[in-house]
Order: C-alpha cells, then structure tokens, then sequence
C-alpha cells in the first residue's frame, strides 16, 4: 500500500515522521491543490490535522467506495486515529489499527460490521484481490450478515459477483540475470501479499530489458505477457504518482523507478499490492488494477 502523511503543523509533521519510520509512506506538507494531484495516486491518505478540514478537502474528489483510497486522520497529539473513507475495500480499517498499535493510539472506526465484529464481504473481497459487484449488493450482503442470517455461494435474492482483479508484476534487474533469479524473485513477492505467482496476469519493464533473456524466460516459461515502456513513460508516471527514484538506477538508465512505474503504465488506475522491493538484485512491485 503507497501511503501518503500530509501534515499542517509542525507538531504534526513530527508525527508523520514517526508514523512513516514505522508503518512507510511519504511525508508532504498539507495543501489544497495537492490533494487534487494525490488523491488518486495513492492507496491511503493520511491526514494529521482536524477532521473538518480533510471533509472539505477531499469532498469534490470522492467517486465510489469500490475505488476511493483510504482516508485516515489523526490529530497532531496522536491520541486517535480515525478510520475516514474506504474502510473495507481501501483498507482504511485495517490502516486505521496497525498505525494506532504503532503509535500508542485509540483507532476510531464506525463500520457497523467491524463494531459487532463481523466480516465484511467488501473488506473480505479486497484482501483476495476481488471486485465485488455490483454496489448495492455489498451493503445488501452486509446487513444480511449483520443480522446472521445465512449467505450461500450459488444461490440467494441477492446476487454478488466477486471478479478477480488483474495483478501486474512490475520487475527490474541487473543485466545479466538468471531466470531462475527472476522467479525467486517473482515467488518471494507474491508469497507477501499471500497470493500465488500463477495469479500474475502481466509482466512489465523499461524497454531497455527488452532483450533481457532471464526476464523474457521467465515470461515464457509462465506464459505471461510482457509489456517492456521507454524511460519517457516511466518517467510520466514517477511525476505523476511522485514515486520515489534511486539515483544509482537514475545515472544508469535515466529513469530511478522501473518497476513501480512499469506496472503503472499498464493500467488507468490501480492499487498497490507491494511497493517496490529488492530481492538480491531484482526489484518487485505488484499492483492491483482497479
């Protein structure tokens, strides 16, 4: 999950140092017009300031609970944090406890189905990387269980379709690597987010790989397609999304991020699964399209 910690005060940015030392994300320093530019780009904003603020703020950017980011708020003292927009699909919930837990503070969460302790078949659906559809069975669903009564698989007056989402393995590596590296690498990131590696549906790099032979094995042997972006539109997306660049891959290809950006450029809008990480001279990211 990319984070973004916006913050008004300097007591506030204190906090968000603290909080992203701990849970990740980036720190920014509240603005309006920001929002605008981030609240699509990223899976969970978290706001260290008043409430009413962040209502006003987000509101003319809000379009539905199956693809609006988590929102969470904590005020600057850090004694609550407070589970805002998205809690099931976005993840707001979940964020809401770890960041409490991490700092020492009292989640806030009015979710009637996590206030009676019950399973959400929206927040169920997220964590497996499913899009339940269409909208109004979700709240239909959850009553039903708030109420225990019986849910069936194949059968009912309501009908929920839970439709997988399509998962694109961005990848990056040294010249030179094995294939047998690339699907360590490729397995060991899949097995974080507790999915297999056959779930993978894309494969994506800079163009500059495009002769890689471990990659392009790789992709064969799994029958995956492989879509290879030049460093132009990686670097559209690296300002889009304001993601972080290393500076040895910069001065080495142009570009600081391929395979966060790579990912990106094959869909509209996407969640992320694992934000970049390196496996012995492999880099991962796995996104969700939304």
């Amino acid at each position: 999950m990319r984070m973004a910690i916006l913050a008004v005060t300097a007591e506030g940015l204190t906090l968000a140092g603290k909080i992203s030392a701990r849970q990740g994300g980036q720190i920014f320093k509240f603005n309006k017009d920001l929002i605008g530019e981030i609240f699509d780009k990223f899976d969970a904003l978290i706001f260290i300031c008043a409430t009413g603020i962040v209502v006003r703020t987000i509101a003319p950017h809000i379009v539905s609970k199956l693809s609006d980011p988590a929102v969470i708020v904590i005020d600057e003292n850090g004694q609550n944090v407070i589970s805002l927009l998205s809690g099931h699909v976005g993840g707001a919930n979940e964020l809401t406890r770890e960041i409490a837990r991490a700092i020492n503070a009292n989640p806030v969460i009015t979710t009637a189905t996590d206030i009676e302790k019950k399973i959400a078949v929206d927040s169920f659906a997220s964590k497996l990387g499913l899009r339940p559809e269409p909208k109004e069975a979700i709240k239909a669903i959850n009553s039903a269980v708030l109420r225990d009564e019986p849910i069936y698989l194949t059968a009912g007056n309501v009908r929920l379709n839970l439709n997988p989402l399509k998962l694109i393995a961005g990848v990056g590596c040294k010249r030179g690597t094995s294939t047998e590296e690339i699907a360590k690498a490729v397995s060991t990131a899949c097995k974080l987010i507790n999915q297999p590696v056959e779930r993978i549906n894309l494969l994506a790099s800079v163009d500059l790989k495009s002769d890689e032979v471990g990659l392009l094995e790789f992709a064969k042997e799994r029958n995956l397609e492989i879509k290879f972006f030049s460093t132009a539109e990686l670097a559209k997306k690296i300002t889009d999304y304001k993601l972080p660049e290393s500076k040895f891959v910069k001065d080495t290809i142009g570009v600081g991020n391929v395979c966060e950006a790579a990912a990106l450029c094959c869909v509209k809008s996407a969640r992320f699964a694992l934000t970049k990480k390196s496996f012995n001279g492999v880099t991962i990211a796995l996104i969700w399209e939304k």
